[in-house]
């Protein structure tokens, strides 16, 4: 690419559209919200890869079916005749060790003190699925690409924190894994240089080795997955109990009897699903979007609840918005898998299927993020009034896409859609182009 074609890239005229660069795909669809005016047409039924803008489908499947309100409830049951204890996997998103905290803490004093139990963990509701297909694993040690599970702390992410002030190297991390195997050989050199392995998944035990370098006096951090959620969960849960006055015996994943019979001695409620989407689509959280579609396809009768059935969920969603475009395929609920295609027309139509409800159309808008302000967004389209774009990105390696309701200059509401496909290395100058793309249509329409 010539310097003065990426100046063209860059700084485009404010009366011709810009350029789609040579070798690009592109797939675009902008419509008028008011009167279904369509302004640009290109490609809108051709299939691309939408990356994280497949979210936008996933939050519509999950807020029509759940509703904004839904809350996640983590109980911990007693058996109090076996003595034992019953923690069951709901697939509740960012779960803590503070709410772990709480529910030993309850629970402690809801039993005898100085009592002895059995602690057992029960996923049968959810089908294991740590990683999906299309999923590359050479991501698998990617903060992006944490495995998912129906128990999880967070997005299931070590946080590592490297401090290279005083004399020697310290390492701090959260949560507190009971059973993290962490090596390190870092050392203070002249530039930052780190590297790192996970291992484990098979033993489902966290194995991080972590290499490289830190300049002197400084503070680094890591977000790096780990394996075997649920049982670490377990065990951080076992330590608060045993540090709350009860005695765990032993912990192991089995499937609880009949409820009815049991009593409930704690319970974590989660934030409402309205806060979990927020999340999820305003810092584009693959886990928390896999755990929420898995959650509908349980609500709707599946169980073992999985990925494969909330695709079909949101397939039939898809059908009942544009039946005629029925060619698309579905991997995953976050967009990381190369399998998913989608079309243009497709994204527009479930955007505006969501901003549009007149249940929930508010809160699905408001989970977006917004142009120079927050989320994936915060640095994006800041010469625009901030609140003039409400989108969600996505990005792989080759794939760019961006869907979104825009405000125009003149008063007028555009749903916009941008789907690239492009080489390896033109990720940044995609993002460019479309943000000079959206300004145009801000500025010009």
């Amino acid at each position: 690419m010539s310097i003065l074609f990426l100046l063209l890239v860059i700084l485009p005229s404010q009366s011709e559209m810009p350029a789609i660069p040579n070798g690009w795909r592109a797939g675009i669809f902008v419509v008028d919200t008011q009167t279904d005016e369509c302004i640009i047409d290109l490609n809108s039924e051709e299939y691309f890869r939408p990356a994280s803008t497949i979210k936008l489908l996933t939050s519509l499947a999950c807020i029509s079916e759940l509703g904004p309100s839904y809350v996640w409830e983590t109980e911990l049951l007693a058996d109090m005749v076996s003595h034992i204890l019953y923690l069951p996997a709901n697939g509740a998103p960012l779960l803590n060790a503070y709410q772990l905290e709480i529910l030993a803490m309850e629970t402690a004093a809801s039993l005898e003190p100085g009592s002895s139990w059995t602690l057992v963990y029960d996923t049968s509701l959810f089908l294991a699925e740590e990683h999906l297909p299309g999923w590359s694993e050479n991501d698998w040690n990617k903060s992006y690409c944490s495995p998912v599970s129906a128990l999880a702390l967070g997005d299931n992410n070590l946080e590592l924190i490297i401090s290279s002030t005083g004399d020697s190297i310290r390492i701090f991390t959260y949560p507190p894994l009971p059973h993290l195997q962490l090596t390190s050989t870092i050392s203070i050199g002249s530039s930052k240089r780190l590297t790192w392995e996970v291992d484990g998944w098979e033993e489902n035990l966290p194995v991080i080795n972590v290499h490289g370098t830190v300049r002197p006096g400084t503070v680094s951090t890591l977000y790096i997955p780990f394996a075997g959620a649920p049982f670490e969960l377990t065990n951080m849960l076992a330590l608060e109990l045993e540090k709350y006055g009860l005695n765990i015996d032993s912990i192991y994943r089995d499937t609880i009897p009949n409820e009815n019979l049991l009593f409930r001695t704690s319970v974590i409620y989660s934030d409402p699903l309205f806060t979990i989407m927020t999340s999820m689509n305003k810092w584009s959280r693959n886990w928390v979007a896999e755990m929420v579609l898995r959650t509908v396809s349980l609500e709707s009768g599946c169980v073992p609840a999985s990925t494969e059935d909330g695709c079909e969920l949101t397939g039939e969603l898809l059908l009942q918005l544009l039946p005629e475009m029925n060619e698309f395929h579905l991997a995953d609920a976050s967009g990381l898998s190369r399998l998913n295609s989608l079309a243009p027309v497709q994204l527009a139509a479930v955007l505006r299927e969501g901003i549009s409800s007149d249940e929930w159309g508010a809160e699905f808008l408001a989970t977006l993020p917004v142009n120079g302000v927050d989320g994936t967004l915060s640095t994006r389209l800041d010469s625009l009034p901030p609140g003039a774009f409400r989108g969600k990105t996505g990005t792989l390696s080759d794939t760019s896409s961006i869907v979104g309701l825009l405000h125009t200059s003149s008063g007028r509401y555009l749903h916009v859609v941008i789907m690239l496909e492009y080489n390896l290395t033109a990720a940044i100058t995609a993002r460019i182009w479309q943000d000079n793309f959206i300004t145009w249509l801000y500025e010009n329409y």
